[in-house]
């Protein structure tokens, strides 16, 4: 039975149920005459993953092109051609993304984020144009590359420049703080790793739980997104980086190291609250649970330590299962089981033989898999049937 066929049926099941009458079934009926075939829509869905990676795969190679043919002749150009090569190059990308705007936004879309990361290239070939040294490409290349990503973001509203100026200005920040504590540190300043990678989970953390129950918005779904990418590699760096601490900012000026912490963690909680006010309190808990797993592991509990993870990945997906995010749910989930594996492998498995510890694993991901599936299952009812995730 084809579609025009099976509208006709429906509607006389409708007219003859009074829910219409004949002049809207007639509306009804004109208005889906007039669409296109759907097997060309179906078509066209079809065909939009490859043009969407053939455009993505375009400007990839289009940006690393521009970028070593300028490298390749930037030692026999004098300063001013140099300079006005790069003032060029952005310009003539942004002014072709604006030329297809209306004839295929897909391809304005990568020509405006090229021209972006090509303006940030800019700032730092120009420093060495200009012989500024490294320190102050990173002091501030970064925070000039941020605000032609923020221009971007506010005149366009394309997700590429939302995704790299939400890697930029956390970015700036933490060179910032490295450079500024190597001013005012008596030794060396290995111990801000920690804030940082600190405060690189907790931003990350704060992105990914930029949506609330409310519809979801172009911007708060490129936050999210950023944040759920960059949350488990995070995750895992801040377990490293605190595991390997000894005492934290051992030999530094108290000063000195509540400033760094308080910037870094103050950051992300001033941003949180700024995205959603009246739903703050989960990331204060979050800067807490990572300030208590820090005391933790100065202190040598490992088996403390998996167990306080084990909360921390509990508490997302109660988190996500209270606000109706699918996403926090299934990524807490990988969070809990990464953490039981992570627990058998360096506190179960060493202490029996290689037959024992295999049977063991065995046991550990059967009985380990159907209980996080329940336990998932136990918090999924309540969401919607659609997710992002």
């Amino acid at each position: 039975m084809d579609r025009s066929q099976l509208l006709r049926e429906q509607l006389q099941r409708w007219l003859q149920a009074e829910l219409i009458d004949a002049e809207v079934a007639e509306a009804i009926q004109r208005w889906e005459d007039s669409q296109p075939n759907q097997s060309t829509h179906s078509s066209v869905r079809h065909l939009a993953v490859p043009i969407r990676l053939s455009i993505l795969l375009g400007s990839l190679l289009l940006a690393a092109g521009l970028l070593l043919f300028v490298s390749a002749h930037w030692d026999q150009m004098p300063p001013l051609w140099r300079v006005s090569l790069l003032l060029f190059i952005v310009i003539a990308l942004h002014a072709g993304g604006a030329w297809f705007a209306e004839r295929f936004q897909l391809m304005a879309t990568g020509l405006h984020a090229v021209g972006t990361v090509a303006f940030g290239a800019g700032v730092f070939l120009c420093a060495q144009v200009f012989h500024l040294d490294v320190l102050w490409s990173f002091r501030w290349g970064l925070l000039l590359w941020s605000f032609g990503a923020a221009a971007g973001w506010m005149l366009l509203r394309q997700w590429p420049q939302l995704a790299l100026l939400s890697l930029l200005l956390p970015g700036w920040i933490s060179a910032l703080i490295m450079f500024e504590v190597d001013r005012f540190s008596s030794s060396e300043p290995d111990w801000v790793v920690v804030p940082i990678a600190a405060g690189a989970l907790l931003t990350a953390l704060t992105y990914f739980t930029a949506p609330d129950r409310t519809p979801l918005t172009p911007a708060r779904s490129v936050l999210m997104w950023m944040g759920g990418l960059a949350l488990v590699p995070l995750a895992v760096t801040w377990a490293v980086v605190a595991t390997g601490l000894d005492l934290p900012a051992l030999g530094q000026p108290l000063w000195l190291s509540l400033l760094v912490w308080v910037v870094m963690l103050g950051g992300p909680l001033i941003l949180g609250w700024w995205l959603r006010p009246h739903r703050f309190w989960p990331l204060a808990l979050a800067a807490i649970w990572m300030i208590v797993d820090l005391v933790i592991q100065v202190q040598g509990f490992s088996v403390l330590s998996f167990a306080w993870w084990g909360v921390g990945s509990v508490g997302l997906m109660v988190w996500g299962s209270t606000e109706a995010r699918a996403e926090r749910v299934n990524l807490g989930t990988v969070l809990l089981a990464t953490t039981l594996i992570g627990f058998y492998f360096t506190e179960v498995i060493g202490r029996f033989d290689r037959s024992l510890s295999l049977l063991g694993l065995g046991l550990f991901f059967l009985i380990g898999g159907w209980g996080l599936n329940r336990l998932r299952q136990a918090l999924l009812p309540n969401l919607p049937p659609k997710s992002p995730f």
